[in-house]
């Protein structure tokens, strides 16, 4: 869980070997909708994500997804829940309906926490800004909703030149290693190739909230990059470049933003890795045997 500009933890309640979580989930319909509240124990919010989405499909709720996740004191727990053992959930049987309304769907591998942030979750919509840093560098952040993230992202590398190098960054906190890895790939080198590796990976790669991904082209020293917080980010010494992923980001239908706000800003939230996913040990192997080079490790002490 985290938050930018400021770092908040929550002590993991534990509940025998594993975290006990809560899980507020949406169920939407085309004129009515409603949100309502689980908990269940897991081994990682991804894994609590699933066994509730599972069990909604069990309890006929229709079109689920979870919009909000946190730890939870086991012995702080409602006394009027209801507990299914077979599905290993509890539930509160309140439900809260309201008229359905268009609201950000964000990515898989990132949530948002139960406790409030500085702004409205309801501020978060697709679009982009741009800018150009003190250091020189044209950036553009696109924030982009889940059914949408990886064809925008094959897009954009489809707008590169060429592609040298794609690779995989693992970020410090997953599974608290304490480090950060680049793992590399130089014949991932074209849009095809990317797109396939991705697809036949994706709860280990776009799902994984652990985890970015850059596709990096010469030109303009320019990365395009799915970052852990699921937007898309170009950083790129080429104004050229910039003008031109801008432009291919308006015929997508993004529009640019004068206020810009993602889940990475003022929001406290959550990453986590699907249920069918690999550990943090297991995607290293995974990747060495795929033809990723370990290029780089960052220690990040805290």
């Amino acid at each position: 869980m985290s938050m930018a500009a400021a770092k908040h933890t929550t002590r993991l309640m534990k509940l025998a070997d594993k975290t006990f979580f809560t899980v507020m989930i949406e169920s939407v319909e085309p004129e009515q909708s409603f949100i309502q509240v689980f908990w269940t124990s897991a081994d990682h919010p991804g894994q609590a994500i699933q066994k509730i989405l599972r069990a909604c499909a069990r309890l006929g709720i229709k079109n689920p997804h979870a919009c909000e996740l946190d730890s939870y004191d086991f012995n702080s727990m409602p006394r009027s829940v209801v507990r299914n053992t077979s599905l290993d959930i509890y539930y509160s049987r309140a439900r809260n309906y309201f008229p359905t309304e268009k609201t950000f769907l964000a990515p898989d591998g990132i949530v948002k926490a139960f406790l409030n942030g500085k702004y409205d979750y309801d501020l978060i919509r697709e679009g982009f800004h741009q800018r150009r840093t003190k250091a020189g560098i044209y950036e553009i952040e696109v924030v982009v909703e889940r059914e949408r993230l990886f064809d925008t992202f094959v897009q954009l590398i489809k707008r590169l030149s060429s592609i040298k190098v794609f690779w995989i960054k693992l970020a410090a906190d997953w599974e608290d290693a304490g480090r950060e890895e680049l793992w590399t790939n130089e014949k991932l080198n074209t849009v095809e190739l990317i797109a396939d590796f991705l697809k036949a990976c994706w709860n280990d790669t776009v799902a994984n909230g652990h985890v970015a991904l850059t596709a990096y082209s010469a030109v303009g020293q320019t990365n395009l990059l799915i970052d852990t917080h699921k937007t898309i980010k170009i950083l790129t010494k080429s104004a050229t470049v910039q003008r031109k992923m801008s432009a291919a980001l308006r015929r997508l239908g993004f529009e640019q933003l004068s206020k810009f706000h993602s889940l990475e800003y003022g929001y406290y939230h959550w990453h986590y890795r699907p249920s069918r996913s690999k550990s943090r040990t297991r995607l290293i192997g995974a990747l060495r045997r795929g033809g990723f080079t370990l290029w780089k490790t960052c220690v990040v002490t805290e």
